[in-house]
């Protein structure tokens, strides 16, 4: 079971996280950690983070969303920082 996060809504996809993510387009979602895959097109700011990792915040949503540090290099490479 997956947990998607919508500006509006919340919904229970019967699925693993792994499964949901391959069916979304690869240019715009990113699986920066275990257990999050994010839309790169609604990162609000990029927040450095200790070990040389990154807190993510989203538009119109409240939590934070970490990077991990094995995701790292690719998220650098791919926000082109």
């Amino acid at each position: 079971m997956t947990l998607v996060y919508t500006r509006r809504e919340t919904f229970i996809m019967p699925m693993n996280i792994t499964e949901f993510c391959s069916r979304l387009p690869e240019e715009v979602f990113f699986r920066r950690h275990r257990s999050y895959c994010v839309n790169l097109t609604k990162i609000r700011e990029i927040v450095p983070w200790f070990n040389n990792t990154y807190i993510l915040r989203l538009h119109e949503l409240e939590f934070e969303v970490p990077v991990s540090r094995s995701k790292v290099k690719t998220f650098r490479a791919l926000m082109r920082l």
